[in-house]
Parts: structure tokens; C-alpha cells; sequence
């Protein structure tokens, strides 16, 4: 699948002779494999006597592409064209024992996990669907906040990419403009005094409309933002180095104290009047941002309250 992907990515036209002759099959079995494209949601274009073609340029993510936009070298990569879940080769790598950090991309997901188990949706070859694993040798009395700190991390690419005011939304939403562009998620692998950490990360890049539909919030992506698609090969190697840094200071011990007032300089919800809900109770009041240990904080009745991660959601009222 990947291969025929690559041959028609430069959107010219592919004649069904030519194409078997790259990948050493008959033309019937090139109909099926383009049948195949078609089915996960890859528009071919088909012209008597022409051939096949893609309707724009495609760029594909490879482990060179990375490499020259310049990936930290010491991570490891895996670069894959479709599974189930990034996070779970993540830790199967782990339980591997390969090496890490290790960066694990793909360009099709079929069940990706969002929060509360939603599932996340990433079409083919035009979004950011990545896992990023690091092992803490000082176990999880380090990592209390670092899904805000990978906020960070994100918002930092997205203003290399000239997206100017990026926005983080409590606990693990990053936006433009009150809309949702990137989802965070970590799973921690504990194992006595060690700690694996995976990073998980959805990032819109170019959606299909179609895709979104079944999408219940407000969300956007890169490409309507900046006019078209940014080469994703160069933000997967800027996020991933900007991980390998954030993980580095959290190694250190220094946490969220370092990134408490970044994440703060990006909070949407600061000084607004939110619900916080969770399965047990609804608590209102004026947010006033987070604590050290990435903990928000709420105004109720001119008393603060801290509230911690899980499975809560923040709803402007």
C-alpha cells in the first residue's frame, strides 16, 4: 500500500502498465491495490488512456525526511504506514527492550485513542499521528504535569509555523482560536523504580471535511490556517526535539515549575467562569490558571480549589 502511495505522490498521471512494472504485479492486481487506496479514503483519479493520480502532492513520512529536517539522532524511529495504535507500538517497543527515546509515526491509524476512549481520527498520509516514549530513571514522583508541559511543546511548533497566539486548554487540548487542533495523550509503563512515559499526539494538519463530521467540538487545522499543508516530516522532527527537551528538564526534577508560567502565557481559560465535571461530581468558578504541580485552579466562593487530572472536561459557561 505504501509503495503504490509513494509512486502516484507526485499527483501526475500513472499509467496501470507502468505501475505494475515498479511493483513486479499484473495490472489487475494494481486496480485492486488503487480499489484498496480508495477504500481507506485515498481519492485516485482514473483517466482513459492516461492512467491514475492523486489530486494533489502527497508527502510521505520516511525516516531520511526526518532526519534532514533535523531529528534529534539519538531517537530511535519507527515509521510505519498503518496500525492500530501509535501508543501501542510504543509499548510494545518497551516491552521489546528497544532502545529509547523512540519516536513511533504513522501515516494511517485505524483505532487512535483520544480521551475518555474517543477514538482519533487522522485520514491518510495528511495528519500528525505520533508517539513519543521516554524512559525515567527517577520513576513517577518526576513526570506530575508533563502532559501540560508537552502542551508547551506543541504550541512552540505551531509558532515556528507562524501560527501566532496557539492556545492550551486544561488539561490536554491545544487550540487556534477556540478551535481544537491537537490532542494529547499519555500512558505511563511502570516497572519498579523506572518509569516509561508515551506521549501521544493527534495533530490536525490537513483534515478531510468528511472525516470530522462525527466530531462534536469546534476544530480546525494547519492548512486552513496557513493556506496550505506545512510539511509534516519537518513538524514531527521540531515536536520530537522539543520533547526530547521537555522530558530532559522533567529527568531533572524540575517539572512543572519550569513550565508553569509557559503553559500560563497560553491558557484560554484563565480568568474565565468554567463547569469542571467529573464522574463524581460539577464544580463551578472563575479559573486562575494552574499550581506547580499542573493542577488547576478555581475561584468558588472566594475560596481556591485545586483539581487535579482525570477524567474531567472544561466547558466555558
Amino acid at each position: 500500500m505504501q509503495k503504490i502511495l509513494s509512486l502516484l505522490s507526485d499527483s501526475k498521471f500513472h499509467s496501470g502498465e507502468e505501475l505494475g512494472e515498479a511493483l513486479g504485479v499484473t495490472r489487475a492486481a494494481v486496480w485492486k491495490k488503487l480499489k484498496k487506496l480508495e477504500s481507506i479514503g485515498v481519492n485516485v483519479n482514473s483517466v482513459k488512456g492516461r492512467g491514475y493520480r492523486l489530486p494533489a502532492p502527497l508527502e510521505l513520512l520516511t525516516e531520511s525526511a526526518l532526519l534532514e529536517s533535523g531529528i534529534d539522532k539519538e531517537v530511535a524511529l519507527e515509521v510505519l504506514f498503518e496500525t492500530d495504535s501509535t501508543n501501542s507500538n510504543a509499548k510494545q517497543h518497551i516491552a521489546n527492550g528497544g532502545s529509547l527515546p523512540v519516536l513511533v509515526t504513522a501515516e494511517r491509524q485505524t483505532k487512535g485513542k483520544g480521551r475518555r476512549g474517543r477514538q482519533w481520527e487522522s485520514g491518510v498520509a495528511k495528519n500528525v499521528t505520533m508517539s513519543f516514549a521516554w524512559r525515567f530513571e527517577s520513576g513517577t514522583s518526576v513526570v506530575e504535569g508533563l502532559s501540560l508541559a508537552v502542551g508547551v511543546a506543541v504550541a512552540r511548533t505551531l509558532k515556528k509555523l507562524n501560527i501566532p497566539n496557539p492556545g492550551l486548554k486544561w488539561p490536554n487540548d491545544v487550540q487556534i482560536d477556540g478551535q481544537k487542533v491537537c490532542g494529547i495523550l499519555l500512558e505511563m509503563v511502570a516497572d519498579q523504580d523506572v518509569c516509561h512515559v508515551i506521549i501521544g499526539i493527534g495533530l490536525n494538519v490537513e483534515m478531510d471535511q468528511e472525516v470530522m463530521a462525527t466530531v462534536d467540538q469546534p476544530w480546525t487545522d494547519l492548512a486552513s490556517r496557513l493556506g496550505g499543508a506545512p510539511s509534516r516530516n519537518q513538524i514531527i522532527a521540531d515536536l520530537t526535539n522539543e520533547l526530547v527537551a521537555v522530558c530532559k528538564q522533567f529527568e531533572l526534577g524540575h517539572g512543572m515549575k519550569h513550565y508553569q508560567a509557559l503553559w500560563q502565557a497560553h491558557d484560554v481559560l484563565f480568568n474565565q467562569s468554567v463547569t469542571v465535571s467529573s464522574i463524581s461530581q460539577q464544580r463551578t468558578g472563575i479559573a486562575r490558571g494552574i499550581d506547580e504541580s499542573g493542577a488547576l485552579l478555581i475561584e468558588e466562593d472566594g475560596q481556591l480549589v485545586v483539581l487535579h487530572g482525570g477524567e474531567v472536561s472544561v466547558r466555558r459557561r
